[in-house]
């Protein structure tokens, strides 16, 4: 009895390990964009600016044609995920970059008691606007 338990544990315990080999190796061949230079993303109409820095990303908000700081993005994990800090509110978001370089995050909205999906579209190279520094 004891052996035919052993046996069905191990065989269960590697087809197990077998179903989440496909999905581990889909995850790593998944590339995230990486930012290397100032690019514009435009979100509920509104254009920003996401720059890269030395440990963060600074995302700037253009308002009547001048920047004005919105908040940090901060890598926290090797697999692309960034925690999003505003400085006009409290509100922490959580996203990644998707191969094209647009950023996804999710927010919680507690007026709503929600989870909030957000993209912020990347701007194509023909349709990015210049923006100050």
């Amino acid at each position: 009895m004891r052996r035919i338990f052993i046996a069905v544990f191990f065989l269960v315990f590697t087809m197990s390990q077998a179903q989440e080999t496909p999905a581990k190796e889909a995850v790593a061949k998944t590339e995230n964009y990486r930012l290397t230079k100032q690019e514009s993303y435009n979100f509920n109409d509104q254009t920003f600016s996401f720059s890269p820095e030395l440990n963060s990303i600074r995302v700037k908000k253009l308002v009547n044609n001048e920047e004005i700081d919105f908040g940090l993005l901060r890598r926290t994990t090797d697999d692309g995920l960034y925690i999003m800090t505003s400085t006009h509110t409290e509100d922490v978001s959580f996203g990644r970059f998707d191969s094209l370089g647009n950023f996804k995050t999710m927010r919680y909205d507690s007026r709503t008691d929600a989870v909030m999906e957000e993209l912020y579209e990347r701007k194509k190279d023909e349709t990015r606007i210049s923006m100050k520094k």
